[in-house]
């Protein structure tokens, strides 16, 4: 027996092709775009995560209220991690944003030059792109602190601020008044103001996953309170690469984006299918 349909179908799309059209278009658009943004969120995490080791981003830093003395940083670092010092100086700039100072880097923590050229002598200073695009700073630009001048030389990418958090307790990063910059050491030196201590450190062996990175933090941070105690070190601030809103904002922000895209996708199809 034949079935009645196979006459009712081809008439039904016929006589509502332009409805039908338009569901085929919209289910086709809507799963283009999100197949599109999950696998573009995806391979920027996948870029980002091999930066760690390309960047040679640290495992964590922390800040003292003076500089330790050699003794005192090879003590540190038997406890399984290699200092490295990231000092910096925070100069308030005339267009009303913060600018955090440092030298150049070249062992950890790496930078990444977009546009331009780094700084080659003192007057000379390579800025955040993102802060740059923002307050339409282009390179050869001057940015002025009173009596002090710098020339933008260059656009970079700090591997350590993927997110201009000045604080890591701030809600949000701040891209527009605040900024991170690189100077040279003759530039640095030349600067008279508070030097933050910051040091950085790396642990001799690499943790396999995060869990194994906070279980190596916490006996490191309790290494360090010891060493404290004994050495008479005022330690201000001390921060884990896992709980570094400047480092790992970028990445958790993109991997609920991904998971927003799934849920996206079903209420979509969900909704078309209704239509249809």
């Amino acid at each position: 027996m034949k079935s009645p349909l196979r006459k009712r179908l081809p008439r039904e799309l016929k006589g509502e092709i332009g409805k039908y059209l338009v569901v085929l278009i919209l289910m086709i658009a809507t799963i283009g775009f999100v197949s599109g943004f999950l696998v573009a969120d995806g391979s920027m995490i996948k870029a980002y995560n091999e930066g760690f080791e390309k960047y040679k981003i640290e495992d964590g830093n922390f800040r003292v209220k003076k500089k330790i003395t050699k003794a005192q940083q090879e003590n540190i670092e038997k406890n399984g991690v290699t200092l490295y010092e990231n000092f910096y100086l925070e100069e308030a700039l005339d267009n009303g944003s913060t600018m955090r100072i440092f030298k150049n880097r070249e062992e950890i923590n790496l930078v990444c030059l977009m546009e331009g050229k780094l700084p080659e002598k003192a007057g000379e200073m390579a800025i955040d792109r993102m802060y740059a695009d923002n307050n339409k700073i282009s390179v050869g630009d001057t940015l002025k602190s009173g009596s002090q001048k710098w020339k933008v030389t260059g656009f970079v990418a700090l591997s350590d601020y993927s997110c201009l958090f000045q604080n890591n307790n701030d809600s949000m990063f701040d891209a527009i008044k605040f900024d991170v910059a690189m100077v040279t050491q003759e530039g640095f030196d030349s600067l008279h103001k508070t030097v933050h201590y910051s040091y950085t450190w790396n642990y001799v062996d690499t943790p396999a996953d995060e869990v194994e990175q906070k279980a190596k933090s916490d006996d490191f941070m309790k290494a360090l309170l010891t060493q404290v105690v004994c050495d008479d070190i005022e330690l201000e601030d001390y921060m884990p690469r896992y709980a570094n809103l400047a480092i790992n904002f970028a990445t958790d922000d993109m991997g609920s984006d991904k998971a927003m895209g799934g849920v996206l996708l079903d209420i979509l199809i969900v909704i078309i299918a209704f239509i249809f």
